[in-house]
């Protein structure tokens, strides 16, 4: 049976887990993981491959595909959003292409979001995308989907990893965190707080304070970076409940996924909201893959 426009475009983020994995692309994939895992993260919808595969002539988005998104972001609300890639390919686990394909937040209304859109889908035809996937031998077109979520506009923001990425132990998770949104830290562009927790009790084994100068901050016309106020400077970004939180929802992860994991966060409200969930892929002595572990 023909889907209906909106069916065939758009896909609850709370519904990922139920959704054709081909259809809505390797990064949303790490929502089902992250609903699987019994962890929160941020209200949004994911526009499918189909909207990217059925563009008309100029690259852009069909009438029906651009009612369709325009309807699915106002029910969002007037909140900020973050409009994220999910490509083909994308967070697999052998290559993450993280930081090839872009992601826009502070978007707001359905005219922003549709800009948003094409510039994510744009994106992949770009010139680092491309050379990146050709030099891991990806050869096939690339069909992006789109996510759209409320942005997760916390106090600092991180990336945990369910053990060490240098030297594979499975002992030890390892824990980067920054203040404001996390982009300026995935980029490498501030010098996180890197935490080294006990993975069996989770207890703090090592500190090493970062060096942030500057944050990225949600403000009314979009993100802003701003300068880290000084009395944030000196003490930990993640004090030990905060980090406690962090070790139970990257193990959780790990066994919602049967692999390591290394997921994305945000803090807001005082508690850890959940952005991302991939397999790890910079392990020093990767893991056999046990059959059946990744979502299909």
């Amino acid at each position: 049976m023909k889907l209906q426009a909106s069916a065939r475009y758009i896909v609850p983020l709370a519904a990922a887990g139920d959704a054709d994995p081909g259809r809505i692309g390797g990064k949303a994939r790490g929502f089902a993981t992250i609903a699987r895992a019994g962890l929160s993260a941020p209200e949004g919808f994911i526009l499918t491959v189909d909207a990217h595969r059925g563009a008309d002539g100029a690259g852009r988005l069909t009438d029906d595909a651009a009612r369709a998104v325009a309807a699915a972001a106002a029910a969002l609300g007037e909140a900020p959003l973050a409009v994220r890639s999910s490509a083909t390919g994308e967070d697999g686990t052998e290559h993450s292409h993280a930081g090839q394909y872009l992601t826009r937040l502070g978007v707001r209304g359905a005219a922003e979001v549709l800009d948003a859109v094409h510039a994510c889908w744009a994106s992949a035809d770009g010139g680092q995308a491309a050379a990146y996937r050709a030099q891991r031998g990806h050869d096939a077109p690339v069909a992006m989907a789109v996510i759209v979520q409320r942005l997760a506009a916390g106090v600092a923001s991180g990336v945990g990893m369910s053990r060490d990425p240098l030297t594979g132990d499975p002992d030890t998770v390892v824990v980067n965190a920054a203040w404001g949104l996390g982009e300026l830290l995935v980029s490498g562009l501030v010098t996180p707080d890197d935490y080294r927790l006990a993975r069996a009790d989770g207890r703090l084994l090592r500190w090493d304070a970062g060096d942030m100068e500057t944050m990225l901050v949600s403000v009314p016309d979009g993100v802003a970076e701003v300068p880290v106020p000084g009395d944030r400077h000196g003490g930990r970004v993640l004090d030990d409940r905060l980090l406690a939180e962090v070790h139970d929802g990257l193990l959780r992860c790990e066994r919602a996924l049967g692999l390591p994991a290394d997921c994305e966060f945000s803090v807001v409200g005082g508690r850890i909201v959940w952005l991302q969930c991939r397999p790890m892929t910079a392990l020093a002595t990767p893991p056999s893959i046990p059959e059946g572990a990744l979502p299909t």
